[in-house]
């Protein structure tokens, strides 16, 4: 009986992944971010969504700052065709927004990769992570991520 329920298994595990890959649609990426020389956030799709090292470009269609219990502080469509806006991966992303200090932002993007159009989901991505920025006693900045920059007080 044992012998039948381990050869019967690794079907099942893969099934069982093959149905949650499919039918969770909620799924959340995690883009890079570093703070760069001015202070600022670089906001970019990391380096393993190029894994076969094709140089794909990703089209954003559209960015988002959102501070929790204030709401959107901003937002950029690229929802026009004739003006599409591609990025490679490690490229930081045109975030036209004055980050400040000691608070909590949540950044967010939807891409698909360039070519493909949107209703091919496989390409679609909602990235997303929290970050702050703070300023530690010597007066430089230090960027906080997720869990980090939620706690911080």
């Amino acid at each position: 009986m044992y012998k039948k329920l381990f050869h019967i298994l690794p079907i099942v595990l893969t099934l069982a992944l093959l149905t949650g890959c499919i039918l969770h649609n909620n799924v959340f990426y995690t883009p890079d971010i570093v703070l760069k020389k001015d202070g600022q956030p670089c906001i970019s799709i990391p380096a393993n969504e190029d894994f076969f090292m094709r140089k794909k470009e990703f089209s954003i269609l559209s960015l988002y700052v959102f501070q929790r219990r204030v709401g959107n502080l901003w937002e950029k469509n690229f929802h026009d065709y004739k003006r599409p806006y591609y990025v490679k991966n490690q490229q930081c992303l045109y975030f036209n927004y004055r980050f400040k200090t000691n608070i909590l932002y949540s950044i967010s993007f939807f891409s698909t990769e360039k070519g493909n159009d949107e209703s091919q989901k496989s390409t679609n991505k909602d990235w997303t992570r929290d970050m702050r920025i703070i300023k530690k006693t010597d007066g430089t900045l230090q960027l906080l991520l997720d869990e980090e920059a939620r706690d911080y007080s």
